[in-house]
């Protein structure tokens, strides 16, 4: 059985069939939108169409059959509905479904080796200097967070 990737009603998949002929055994592709997705867990059914010399051909794939070899998504569509069974009336341009765009992986900042040893230089200098938790006194008696007594007011 192949590893089944997630797919949705939809999205342009690529099918890969073992076809047996006598002693040899060969994989058949068939590419085509997934119009329904039916069953649950063990018995799905896949429902494939596409469009070969101007006439609309549909195949029903049980995904857990051990003749399927693998199964690619080449584009994940974006449609409101579960069974697309309206397609089966449109031709050409009307056809065409939304694509889902990729995400956009946040690019992190590289640091190159010799600014990693700068930093760690400055780090440690930082780290070996003694912190000073006085605060400096101005000429009136008074530090810079305020005054030496405090007033009930």
């Amino acid at each position: 059985m192949a590893k089944i990737p997630k797919i949705k009603p939809g999205d342009l998949v690529r099918v890969y069939t073992k076809i047996k002929e006598g002693d040899k055994e060969r994989l058949t592709p068939y590419q085509g939108v997934v119009i329904q997705i039916r069953g649950n867990a063990g018995n799905k059914m896949l429902t494939v169409r596409k469009i070969s010399a101007g006439v609309g051909i549909e195949r029903i794939f049980p995904i857990s059959s051990p003749l399927i070899a693998k199964i690619e998504v080449k584009k994940k569509g974006k449609v409101r509905r579960a069974k697309l069974n309206y397609l089966r009336e449109r031709r050409g341009k009307k056809m065409k479904i939304r694509e889902i765009a990729a995400p956009v992986k946040k690019a992190e900042p590289v640091v190159s080796t010799p600014d990693k040893e700068i930093l760690e230089k400055e780090e440690t200098a930082t780290a070996e200097e003694p912190k000073t938790t006085a605060q400096p006194e101005d000429k009136t008696g008074e530090s810079a967070a305020g005054p030496k007594s405090v007033e009930n007011a």
